[in-house]
């Protein structure tokens, strides 16, 4: 299974590197989608039937200060407003440190082995990356107020 998921990435010109990991059988860093500077990570977990697609996103510096700077109910309905948006997306997510006091968002996908096949990793892949799109869409629209730029990622 290892090396099949290592050929698709390569196949797919996304794969990037492989890590050690101690708490997992294999690791590899990919930039998705290619060139874009996105970078994901595709852990197969040790002891477990599971392989977890994973990336993130950090809040630049200005618009951690901008989000913790608004009114107190503005920044609590705009951050639940991204909860109640991201809850329906297949992607589980976190806020951390906490929903309140948000610096940064990870996104995850678990893929049982049995369900492991290139489709549906590149599925899971795409889905991160659109929610990784969605939050980076709606800060800059909050706090940039661009107009009519065809941003896709920053």
């Amino acid at each position: 299974m290892q090396e099949s998921v290592k050929r698709w990435l390569i196949e797919e010109g996304i794969f990037k590197s492989e890590i050690p990991d101690e708490n997992a059988d294999w690791h590899y860093v990919v930039e998705f989608p290619a060139n874009s500077g996105q970078i994901s990570d595709i852990i197969k977990l040790k002891g477990r039937d599971l392989v977890i697609v994973v990336s993130g996103i950090i809040l630049a510096e200005q618009h951690y200060k901008a989000l913790h700077s608004l009114p107190k109910e503005k920044k609590r309905k705009l951050i639940f407003k991204w909860k109640m948006d991201l809850l329906f997306r297949k992607a589980e997510f976190r806020m951390l440190p906490d929903a309140e006091n948000v610096r940064q968002i990870e996104f995850q996908i678990p893929i049982y082995l049995e369900e492991l096949t290139k489709p549906k990793l590149m599925e899971a892949l795409r889905e991160i990356f659109k929610c990784k799109l969605y939050i980076i869409w709606n800060v800059n629209h909050e706090f940039e107020k661009t107009e009519d730029k065809d941003i896709m990622y920053l």
